[in-house]
């Protein structure tokens, strides 16, 4: 594994490992948190000069090519992840280093070995809530397997609740993609060709065989027990509950088609209005915000 990543970087993070070994529990200290974060500041800087290379492209060809040519490879990275997952086995350091290599490598066997090491070492730690939330970034269908086995074997609530939560969020993302690539069969174009550059070979063909409803009611009854179960866990913007409901409302009252809900709210004369005193009207929708 260790052959994708920089000879000078390995030396760097091994120098950064305790040099009595590993303690006997598997506990990382301050040496395995100061290896990862040297890991992390290699791939944002590897980030940061790509960004700055093709803002300082001279022609937009030549930005485009940068852009998409010179990106740089997570997968040359993965493998400093990995070392210091090695060096330091066991907890919670370990856990975010191979939680990084299976949200971002490519290569498949990287995202399946760390996920190997997590469900067959660490399926039982409180800590798993962090890696639950990393692999739930890979579109490998790997990932989608590791959360089930989390959801279904972690004893831990909360990160049960994640589990279910980004499961059920996955399964909506394939039933969106089955239907599109259903209606692109369907007006005999090539889905393969069309998802070119968006979703992999792979992604694509498994979708041409899935039936979109039934995944979307496996995802709608996943996110339902999230409400009902782990409504309460804090997730990145807000509770699990919140973030479930609101993507379940969509689903279920907002498609084309449907009746518009109710808003109420106030008019620009400060007086109280809502959408059905427009009944009849042609209406415009303005949504916008400020970030």
């Amino acid at each position: 594994m260790h052959k994708f990543i920089p000879v000078s970087l390995i030396a760097f993070l091994l120098a950064l490992a305790p040099t009595g070994g590993v303690a006997q529990d598997g506990a990382s200290g301050p040496d395995g948190e100061e290896a990862y974060e040297a890991a992390i500041d290699a791939w944002a800087l590897a980030q940061k000069e790509h960004r700055d290379a093709v803002m300082g492209a001279d022609t937009d060809e030549e930005q485009e090519r940068i852009w998409s040519e010179e990106r740089p490879d997570p997968d040359q990275f993965a493998s400093a992840f990995l070392v210091v997952a090695e060096v330091h086995p066991g907890g919670k350091v370990a856990l975010d280093c191979l939680g990084w290599v299976a949200g971002n490598a490519q290569d498949v066997k990287l995202i399946d070995f760390s996920i190997r090491v997590v469900l067959t070492q660490h399926l039982q730690q409180a800590e798993l809530s962090g890696f639950v939330d990393s692999v739930a970034r890979s579109s490998n269908i790997s990932a989608e397997r590791a959360l089930q086995t989390i959801f279904t074997s972690s004893p831990h609530r909360d990160v049960k609740g994640k589990a279910c939560y980004h499961l059920g969020m996955k399964k909506l993302s394939s039933a969106r993609l089955a239907r599109r690539v259903a209606e692109l069969v369907e007006s005999g174009l090539d889905p393969l060709e069309a998802f070119n550059g968006y979703y992999t070979e792979v992604a694509v063909t498994r979708a041409k065989g899935l039936d979109p409803k039934v995944i979307q009611a496996v995802g709608e009854r996943l996110l339902d027990r999230v409400v009902n179960e782990f409504g309460d866990i804090k997730g990145r913007r807000s509770t699990l509950g919140e973030s479930a409901a609101a993507e379940l409302f969509e689903l279920r009252s907002l498609q084309i088609g449907m009746m518009a809900p109710e808003i109420e709210g106030v008019g620009i004369d400060e007086k109280p209005m809502k959408l059905s005193d427009f009944g009849g009207k042609v209406i415009l929708l303005d949504f916008w915000g400020d970030w």
